[in-house]
């Protein structure tokens, strides 16, 4: 989500009316001013109305769409405001707006595409927890005592369970601690520069996940690339944009390289034949496009057939972590049922 510095957030959806009205409404002959007023009154979200009320007084003063966009820039990207930049100067802004939306709406659905892959597995897990929590706590000792006395005879399972559950009740406060200093750590180590790296290499080479992490790199990568190359930003300018909105190291400095490669005379292609992490077909097409000097359009085929593996490779990964959760899950819950049940027959003959 997109937010100011207080209040309401504000999110991809308030971006896509924005452009997608604009567009509209420029497209039949309402002034900037007046289209931004119109826009201004019409948003739902309270905070956005206010940026869009402030922008609409910038232009009123006679700034550029491009400057008013760049007073927000917790709003609106670097990429958003480069690209109506290029829309104002070339004459072309509508068309402009309208690729922007394209693009906003797509990288909307991808992050729909993996929340709601992800959702699922990680509901099932917190509620698990919550069960086997539940099981040790409440459950187990109301059976402590039908076992004190015979810890000889009761499996390894049932004793190790009886330890947790005592120690669970007895400490949970420092369990409390303990996950919470957890937490701090992992979000420390995530935030120093070590941790990062660690991460970002993670997800470009880890098994199974490196696969589709590259792919939603790539595709957000040449999508960027592209659509402001489409929109005739210079391409040193491009690659600058570009980087920024990298997140991962390994792909930042990628684009570090094309940069030194294009500033000594070389061809972009050459720079992407050199990086490990995409796949062949991508560096022939680029090579394809740069040649055939339709790079841009190649870059945004490219990242339409990569949203098309995404969106497949995200449905296979949901359809196999689903029953695999169940599974494991399960799996515990019954070791935790069996290991009170088992000893209680058990219990049942010695005594009989």
């Amino acid at each position: 989500n997109l937010k100011r510095s207080f209040g309401r957030p504000i999110k991809s959806q308030d971006l896509i009316f924005f452009t997608s009205q604009l567009s509209l409404m420029l497209e039949i002959g309402t002034s900037m001013s007046q289209a931004m007023k119109a826009i201004g009154n019409q948003a739902a979200n309270d905070n956005f109305r206010g940026v869009v009320q402030a922008m609409h007084q910038d232009i009123e003063e006679g700034r550029q769409l491009s400057d008013a966009m760049k007073r927000h820039p917790r709003v609106f990207s670097n990429v958003l405001v480069r690209m109506v930049h290029a829309g104002e100067s070339g004459g072309f802004l509508r068309q402009i707006l309208d690729r922007i939306t394209e693009m906003l709406e797509k990288r909307r659905a991808l992050k729909g595409r993996l929340r709601s892959a992800l959702t699922y597995p990680f509901v099932l897990c917190g509620l698990g927890l919550v069960v086997v929590v539940f099981i040790l706590v409440g459950v187990l000792p109301m059976f402590t005592g039908f076992f004190a006395g015979k810890e000889h005879i009761l499996p390894v399972t049932t004793r190790l369970l009886m330890m947790m559950s005592a120690s669970l009740r007895d400490y949970w406060w420092g369990y409390i601690l303990l996950s919470a200093g957890l937490a701090l750590s992992v979000k420390l180590g995530l935030q120093c520069k070590q941790g990062r790296g660690l991460i970002d290499r993670f997800f470009v080479s880890a098994p199974l996940l490196a696969r589709l992490s590259n792919k939603i790199y790539g595709c957000q990568l040449l999508r960027t690339l592209g659509s402001l190359l489409e929109s005739q930003v210079s391409l040193l300018e491009a690659l600058a944009v570009t980087r920024g909105t990298l997140s991962n190291r390994y792909y930042r400095d990628f684009i570090d390289q094309i940069v030194d490669r294009v500033n000594q005379g070389g061809k972009l292609a050459a720079s992407f034949a050199a990086f490990p992490y995409v796949v062949e077909s991508v560096k022939q097409m680029v090579a394809t496009g740069e040649e055939a000097g339709k790079l841009p359009r190649v870059m945004l085929r490219l990242a339409e057939h990569y949203d098309t593996d995404v969106h497949r490779d995200l449905e296979r990964l949901a359809a196999m972590v689903e029953p695999l959760a169940l599974i494991v899950m399960g799996g515990v819950v019954g070791v935790i049922v069996s290991a009170v049940i088992l000893p209680m027959f058990r219990l049942s003959h010695v005594l009989g």
